[in-house]
């Protein structure tokens, strides 16, 4: 009896195991399922990438239509639809101003004394003195320098891809992509430094 008792309490925890090992693999079969499910769940996305600053040469190495990828991932993250480049212009100061010296009470007497000396008519003494005045202002006004050309510009690149909801943003293949999120877009041959602004 007690060797049956022993054999039958055996079975009970081999059955509990085995019900144990059951209920997993159903677990597991049915996540692989749902996973696969959602290719079902795939639209279509509008990304929009901006880069900050980059050579302005590159963009004209990129065309709309164009595969994007991801390249750190390697993942396909749509086609380019537009992109827009606004050229960065930087500052360039004007020259420092250089005002001549104005001369003292007792030089300006001084001159003023041999003027009269010279010129008896008063008209030709203001005609001269405003002269001063004109080439004193014409000197003390700085020239503006040249705009350079810019060398450098922003952009925003839009994609359309299809990929999947994800918890907090959008997911292709294995590889969650999110607003905010910094990555290195590839467009062709070149490679920018950008992140995802918006997700539609």
């Amino acid at each position: 009896m007690l060797q049956k008792k022993i054999i039958w309490k055996l079975n009970i925890i081999d059955l509990l195991l085995i019900v144990i090992i059951l209920l997993s693999i159903l677990a597991l079969i049915y996540k692989s399922v749902s996973g696969s499910g959602d290719e079902s769940e795939y639209r279509e996305y509008t990304l929009t990438y901006v880069c900050e600053s980059a050579p302005i040469r590159l963009f004209d190495t990129i065309n709309q239509g164009e595969l994007c990828i991801d390249g750190a991932t390697g993942d396909e993250v749509g086609d380019l639809t537009d992109f827009e480049v606004t050229p960065i212009f930087e500052y360039v100061p004007s020259a420092p101003e250089t005002p001549e010296p104005i001369p003292d009470e007792e030089n300006e007497e001084e001159i003023s004394e041999n003027s009269d000396e010279e010129n008896t008519d008063d008209e030709n003494a203001e005609d001269s003195e405003n002269g001063n005045d004109d080439r004193r202002a014409s000197k003390s006004t700085p020239t503006p320098r040249p705009t350079p050309e810019p060398t450098r510009a922003k952009a925003v690149f839009t994609t359309t891809v299809e990929a999947a909801k994800a918890e907090h943003g959008i997911r292709i293949n294995k590889n969650v992509y999110l607003i905010g999120q910094s990555m290195q877009l590839v467009i062709g041959n070149t490679v920018f430094d950008v992140y995802i602004s918006d997700m539609q």
